[in-house]
Formats: structure tokens, C-alpha cells, sequence
């Protein structure tokens, strides 16, 4: 029987399905706060800090080994 390594892709260091729902979450709070202030500008900071945050936590989550 030979052995198989079944790798997940990641992105930023953790799995796939993971990162993707951190992105989902990203674009729902942006377009809920654009819709709510209709501000171009308030929306384009909330999305810079959102990511920001975003990027920071997907940085601390324990790598999956």
C-alpha cells in the first residue's frame, strides 16, 4: 500500500475554506455598513480596517498541521 499525502491549499497559512469565509464575512459587514451610511468614504475606511483585521486574524490562527 503506498502512502498518500492529502495536503489542503492554504491561504495566508490557513485552509482554504477558511479563508474564504473570513472573506464572505468581509464583503457582507463592508456592503451592510455602505448601504447603512451610504458614504463612499466611511464605506472605503471600514473595508481598509476590516481587512486589516481580517489579515491579522487569519495571521494568529494556529497553523493546522
Amino acid at each position: 500500500m503506498t502512502v498518500t499525502r492529502n495536503r489542503t491549499h492554504r491561504i495566508a497559512g490557513v485552509e482554504w475554506g477558511t479563508a474564504l469565509l473570513a472573506l464572505a464575512t468581509c464583503f457582507t459587514f463592508t456592503a451592510g455598513i455602505a448601504a447603512i451610511t451610504r458614504s463612499f468614504t466611511t464605506a472605503a475606511v471600514s473595508t481598509v480596517c476590516i481587512a486589516a483585521g481580517l489579515v491579522l486574524t487569519l495571521r494568529i490562527l494556529p497553523p493546522n498541521r
